[in-house]
């Protein structure tokens, strides 16, 4: 029988370095959005902003690959099944619908209560970015029953097939756009292979970062040659007439494996716990969900300021300040939560 080291979560500073940057790079690829859809063509602000929503691309992939790789390290073969998903869903769906809720109200005015149950079901008929919720949620719910086969190289490859082959399909041959409900990027079958990739390297996750601390150099390389590809992938997709959406989605085969590449530079990276700066990407791993939660509602106001004030969106200033305040202010809401929590924690010991 394979012998795998022990693994503990708390100690894997990559994974929060990881989760870290995971989570900036959502703000990023909503905010550098609108910030194109609002620019001239051929500006400089619509080439940075193409470029950035492509280079963060890895980020919802990656956010799967940490959810796989979590699990497979905290996981306990004796655990229960309903109380595995006590732990882990029901972490989710208090906070989900509260957002829910208010996205609904706040936003989407909707007060047709009765059919809201099948609106969280499908989670981006809320807010487009809620698609991540049921999807996470599907995953959860398969993971206790299929883990003896995730957690192997057979599971990971046939994965692989079935989400290279989806996306494939799904990219080249669903032209232009990606309408159908099967092709929805909430759809598991595209993304089931980051999540079980990270099952399977939970029980060798200590080794390839190692790994690829000794080959720092090579995936520099091989990284500076993705973001290449993909940046001209979508400007020559856009050139040749293919829609935004087409052109800059997640659902593309190179988009898998760029974001494999990030993930090792991101793990052959070494960080000092010391520093201002990985202490600011541990604050932010921390409260990685809520401003994944929150952020489209805070630049949704924004965008309302910019617009009743007549300010132009298509601006590298509405770009840089957008990604500030979207994400500043989700953390400081989980901020003050947080205080919240341990001071009623501290009171009732």
């Amino acid at each position: 029988m394979e012998k795998c080291e022990k693994v503990k979560r708390e100690k894997i500073i990559e994974m929060d370095m990881l989760r870290a940057i995971c989570a900036i790079a959502v703000v990023i690829i909503h905010t550098s959005g609108y910030t194109l859809i609002n620019s001239v063509k051929g500006a400089t602000s619509y080439n940075v902003s193409l470029s950035l929503n492509q280079i963060t691309r890895f980020s919802v992939p990656l956010f799967l690959f940490l959810s796989g790789l979590g699990l497979g390290i905290s996981y306990k073969k004796d655990e229960s099944y309903f109380k595995f998903l006590k732990k882990r869903v029901f972490k989710i769906i208090p906070p989900y619908i509260l957002w829910g809720i208010l996205y609904l109200i706040l936003i989407q005015k909707n007060y047709d209560y009765i059919n809201w149950g099948e609106l969280f079901l499908k989670g981006d008929k809320i807010f487009y970015h809620l698609y991540y919720i049921p999807l996470i949620m599907t995953l959860y719910l398969i993971f206790p029953i299929f883990y003896p086969f995730f957690k192997r190289i057979e599971g990971v490859l046939f994965c692989l097939l079935i989400s290279l082959g989806a996306t494939y399909f799904g990219h080249y041959y669903n032209i232009p756009d990606l309408k159908l409900d099967i092709f929805s990027k909430r759809n598991a079958i595209f993304w089931n292979v980051y999540f079980v990739s990270g099952v399977y390297i939970s029980r060798k996750v200590n080794k390839l970062i190692r790994r690829t601390k000794t080959h720092k150099v090579e995936i520099i390389i091989i990284l500076i040659i993705c973001v290449i590809c993909l940046i001209g992938e979508s400007f020559i997709g856009l050139k040749s007439g293919k829609s935004l959406d087409y052109s800059t989605t997640f659902i593309r085969p190179s988009v898998m494996l760029y974001s494999y590449i990030v993930m090792l530079y991101v793990f052959s990276k070494n960080y000092s716990r010391k520093s201002i700066g990985v202490k600011i990407l541990k604050e932010i791993s921390k409260s990685s969900f809520s401003i994944y939660l929150i952020h489209p509602m805070v630049l949704y106001y924004y965008m309302k300021i910019f617009s009743k004030n007549n300010l132009n969106m298509g601006t590298l200033w509405f770009l840089v300040s957008s990604i500030l305040v979207s994400a500043g202010i989700p953390y400081l809401l989980w901020n003050i939560k947080d205080k919240f929590d341990k001071l009623s924690y501290v009171s009732n010991e």
